[in-house]
């Protein structure tokens, strides 16, 4: 044995006592694990040292098994010139098209045939792990894209990615990480390494294009990828989202006011990409439940002065308070309105309604994902809105322990890593010809953002909570789903 492999073996074996020893998330079921339990560290170590400990392991872990590996592929650690190419099985056309653009997409269509199998790659192979059945998960990050908030991104996810390796107490995961470079181009060449380097399963990248580039590659291996964009239009062909679409907020909350007996909707929000996707999501769920979209008003921009003249028109909608005074019975025009606003955005667009129109005050606001953010749950304008999103439960727990062992909060999307390395372990145990339909399974997975499962299109579905804003916090109104059942 090499100095190297001697040096990684006894890193390894530390890192695997040290995770039995912190209890971090044990698995219940191959689909599911608990997330509800805190660190309970025995022995006299102190929190700063825990600290130290996952946090050089997690980042040897990667550096010393490129410097150990005894097959051929160049490293897998994540650098900025992107990982070099050193062997590609010969590639076999898939049965759909290739190169998918970020509006395009597959329309939610399956594909019609499925890849040929392609010749047996020998996969990277630790020397420690020699022997062993090998579940190799694939990371694709922008850990050298040109934005200082995406690479930020890149690094949280990566070590939220490390806490789920040391929770899975299992020795045959190997997770290899690679630099998507947050390009179309980087992440065709990161997902080509990733099957040189024999990945049974593929994490990422996080932009659209590039999981659609990836995606692309990984399909013709019959090598199915998740990825992180909420970019709907990037999933199917072998691609499945772990992410937030704000569609699926929207269907949520707009179940919720429908069963709270409201049959008249309306719209005010931005003509973005993001206000046209919300839009559509929630003019066809309303129509869905045989309620009526009663109006819809949008802006360009996210100025308050662009706002105040469609505002205007929606309130103005109801008589006005003198008209009220001479005759008090009148039929509401509408009995919500969905306003997809975050941000300063967000806390101009909240007062106009009752600006205009005193009449307005009772009417129901509803939000997406954006309104969680604690300076949403501040602004008086909102007091009383309902917004869904994910179990809170699980995320603290998770952040709790991720300050815990890097001395940092963890990104929005570090979750996403954590739950996702999870889940390929469970796909990764199957024969190749199994995975997709092991990720598709109707049961779902249930993680640190709470139940989602995957549709044949490669979507996800969200078990939401409903939240009410009340006296400058979140109050959930309406529990998230714990299973599948009744649920979707």
């Amino acid at each position: 044995m090499t100095t190297c492999n001697k040096a990684y073996e006894t890193l390894a074996q530390k890192a695997r006592g040290f995770v039995k020893q912190t209890g971090l998330w044990s698995r219940n079921t191959p689909r599911f694990w608990n997330i509800s339990k805190s660190w309970n560290i025995s022995g006299n170590i102190s929190g700063l040292c825990n600290k130290l400990v996952v946090f050089l392991v997690g980042t040897l872990f990667v550096l010393l098994l490129s410097a150990c590996a005894t097959t051929s592929p160049g490293p897998y650690t994540p650098d900025p010139t992107g990982p070099t190419t050193t062997r590609m099985p010969a590639p076999i056309e898939p049965g759909g098209p290739q190169g998918v653009t970020e509006t395009t997409g597959n329309n939610g269509v399956a594909p019609t045939t499925q890849p040929e199998s392609t010749p047996e790659i020998q996969g990277l192979t630790p020397a420690f792990m020699a022997g062993k059945d090998i579940k190799r998960v694939a990371l694709l990050l922008p850990f050298s894209a040109k934005s200082k908030s995406l690479r930020q991104e890149a690094n949280s996810m990566l070590r939220a990615a490390e806490l789920a390796i040391f929770n899975l107490n299992d020795d045959n995961v190997l997770l290899m990480t690679l630099d998507s470079a947050g390009t179309v181009k980087g992440a065709e060449q990161a997902a080509k390494t990733a099957l040189e380097q024999g990945a049974d399963i593929i994490l990422g990248p996080v932009l659209a294009k590039s999981v659609r580039a990836a995606g692309d590659i990984a399909y013709s291996a019959n090598i199915p990828v998740i990825g992180f964009s909420t970019d709907t239009s990037v999933a199917g062909m072998g691609v499945y989202l772990l992410s937030f679409p704000p569609e699926a907020e929207v269907r949520r909350i707009t179940q919720f006011a429908a069963e709270a007996g409201a049959s008249k909707f309306a719209f005010l929000g931005p003509t973005s990409t993001y206000g046209k996707r919300v839009l559509n999501a929630y003019s066809g769920e309303v129509t869905r439940l045989g309620g009526l979209m009663a109006g819809v008003e949008t802006y360009k921009g996210k100025d308050i002065t662009v706002m105040q003249e469609p505002a205007a028109r929606l309130a103005n909608m109801f008589p006005s308070p003198e008209e009220t005074a001479e005759n008090p019975e009148f039929d509401d025009p509408y009995h919500v309105i969905l306003l997809p606003e975050g941000g300063t955005a967000l806390r101009s667009l909240a007062p106009l309604l009752t600006f205009y129109n005193e009449n307005t005050r009772h009417v129901q606001i509803m939000g997406t994902g954006l309104w969680n953010r604690d300076e949403a749950a501040k602004e008086p304008a909102l007091a009383g809105g309902i917004f869904a999103g994910p179990d809170m439960e699980g995320r603290l727990v998770f952040n709790a322990n991720y300050d815990a062992s890097y001395a940092e909060d963890p990104s929005r999307l570090a979750s996403l890593a954590f739950d996702a390395v999870n889940i390929a372990a469970f796909i990764a145990e199957a024969d190749i010809g199994e995975r997709r339909l092991r990720l598709i399974d109707p049961a779902g997975f249930f993680g640190v953002d709470g139940l989602i499962r995957f549709t044949p299109q490669g979507t996800p579905e969200r078990g939401l909570a409903v939240y009410q804003i009340q006296r400058g916090r979140f109050v959930v109104i309406s529990a998230a789903p714990k299973s599948t059942v009744g649920a979707f």
